[in-house]
């Protein structure tokens, strides 16, 4: 599969970078056997510039480019792991973690998405893994058919990286 890059700036002057791009780095062997043609991608989402709060354009922006991505690919299942490195710009009053933040603002815009455009037998899991002081958000996005693959993926993650 080959790499997807868009940059994205927001009216602000904020620049943003995704990436889409094959990722089996963190699966079990067991798991990547059971594969077969499926393939994961990652997500990699960066602010490159700013430190504006996102707006709902670009935020709508980056769903499509996710849901464009995914939709192209009939034996693709999306993994997608919530930043929580970098604080989220004019939220200091919220007492929520960063990394749930987004995850819940993910999964609010992936349901969102699928509502919109009516698209059945598109399932969004969202693996919440127990760290040391936080909580961790992976956000698996597959189809109906996929859905054992998508079962064994997030028991896989949540079993490498509770470890």
């Amino acid at each position: 599969m080959e790499d997807f890059v868009k940059i994205f700036k927001s009216p602000q002057g904020d620049v943003y970078h995704i990436t889409l791009s094959e990722s089996n780095d963190i699966l079990s062997k067991s798991v990547l056997d059971a594969l077969g043609d499926v393939h994961i991608a990652g997500v990699d989402l960066r602010r490159l510039e700013g430190s504006h709060v996102t707006n709902q354009k670009v935020l709508t922006a980056l769903a499509n480019t996710i849901a464009e991505f995914f939709l192209r690919d009939e034996h693709l299942i999306i993994c997608y792991y919530c930043d929580f490195l970098n604080l989220i710009p004019n939220t200091k009053k919220n007492s929520m973690p960063p990394q749930e933040y987004r995850s819940r603002l993910f999964e609010r815009m992936f349901q969102r998405y699928v509502k919109q455009h009516q698209l059945d037998g598109v399932r969004l899991s969202v693996v919440e893994i127990n760290g040391i002081n936080e909580k961790y958000y992976v956000h698996v996005i597959y189809r109906n058919g996929h859905s054992m693959l998508a079962s064994m993926i997030g028991s896989d993650i949540k079993e490498v990286l509770e470890k």
